[in-house]
């Protein structure tokens, strides 16, 4: 995969590709077996250890893009209204932190 496309970053789709931006970690670990930069022969345990690790990450950002509910036990991505002009406009402490992860 390109350098620029970190398992960071392929959390992060999956979450913002979330049914109604919100679900469990297994319905991230469905939606990051969609990408095409995973390599084949990982199995479900490995995804899932990957997934959980970046969502704990991405949920603990200066700006994070997921948050937990535990009453329902499921992660609801934070970003979805966002438009690209958006992220530009982040102070640039956090533009370096977004551009490093992508």
């Amino acid at each position: 995969r390109p350098p620029s496309v970190t398992l960071l970053a392929l959390v992060r789709d999956a979450a913002a590709r979330l049914p109604g931006g919100e679900g469990s970690r297994a319905d991230v670990c469905e939606l990051l077996k969609e990408s095409q930069y995973l390599i084949g022969g990982v199995n479900d345990a490995q995804i899932s250890q990957v997934a959980s690790g970046a969502l704990d990450r991405l949920h603990q950002e200066q700006d994070p893009c997921v948050t937990y509910e535990s009453e329902r036990k499921v992660w609801i991505y934070l970003h979805a209204d966002r438009q690209a002009s958006d992220f530009h406009a982040l102070p640039l402490s956090k533009k370096s932190k977004v551009a490093s992860l992508l």
